[in-house]
């Protein structure tokens, strides 16, 4: 396993920036936001020089690129808004092969009208990712679903990614929101232990409503212990990747959590 953190954590940063703080605090890889008007300056509209120059920086750096994390979501009832998310999860994937990166998180996204089941949302997802799988294959870029928003349930982001039916789609388990659900690590994992393709990690302490607030690695609730030694078990090569929105200052968690995580692997 590998350490990687988003770039939520240093939203004003520069990419060069962002490298540097990785290396300072020993992680391997780091997972620029897109969408989010970060600093990094990884989006689709870049030209094709300042892709060849993102790609010789991760080179040049030591340090990996682990994820480009999109807002792309797919489950719409209306054609048109479905479609331009799949000509973005395109664009994407050239963008991702363009400048040295095999994976893109996009999620399923909450349904756009009340009522709609379960089986229905999976169905248009599915079918979605299915619609992007030929070009995921071509350049060898993961999409990866994360178990998040109407697919917080690990269960359904799996049947979603399954349907599509490519090596090509994977999930990315979010482990905290299955876990928000009511599923236990076990539970989640043996969902997703053959499609797991990357990871987001981050801890949280819950209310009586179950509402989350987050934490520290290891002074929440969530058994992050467990779920990292499910995932030696099955010798997962991917990354554990930081996810802190406006939690944090970076040199207060990274450091923290890569330790506590480190420790985790080593028992």
């Amino acid at each position: 396993m590998k350490f990687s953190f988003m770039s939520f954590s240093c939203p004003e940063a520069s990419l060069a920036e962002v490298l540097e703080i990785a290396g300072r605090f020993g992680y391997d890889g780091i997972e620029p936001r897109s969408q989010a008007q970060h600093r990094h300056g990884i989006e689709i509209d870049i030209s094709d020089a300042q892709r060849r120059e993102i790609k010789k920086r991760f080179e040049d750096s030591g340090i990996d690129y682990a994820c480009i994390a999109t807002s792309i979501r797919y489950n719409f009832s209306d054609t048109g808004k479905l479609n331009e998310n799949i000509e973005l999860t395109k664009q994407f994937i050239s963008l991702a092969a363009d400048t040295g990166c095999r994976r893109i998180r996009v999620f399923g996204g909450m349904p756009d009208i009340e009522g709609r089941t379960a089986e229905e949302a999976i169905d248009i997802v599915g079918n979605a990712l299915g619609k992007v799988k030929e070009a995921a294959e071509q350049y060898r870029v993961y999409i990866c679903l994360e178990t998040h928003d109407f697919f917080s349930r690990a269960d359904l982001a799996a049947r979603a990614v399954r349907l599509a039916n490519s090596s090509f789609v994977r999930v990315n388990w979010d482990i905290m929101h299955p876990f928000t659900m009511g599923m236990k690590i076990e539970e989640a994992f043996s969902q997703v232990k053959d499609l797991v393709a990357h990871c987001h990690v981050h801890d949280g302490t819950y209310d009586r409503e179950r509402n989350v607030t987050l934490a520290l690695m290891g002074k929440g609730e969530i058994p992050y212990k467990r779920a990292v030694q499910l995932l030696k078990g099955i010798k997962y090569d991917g990354y554990l990747s930081g996810e802190y929105i406006g939690a944090w200052k970076p040199d207060v968690v990274l450091p923290h959590d890569i330790k506590v995580l480190r420790s985790y692997m080593s028992e």
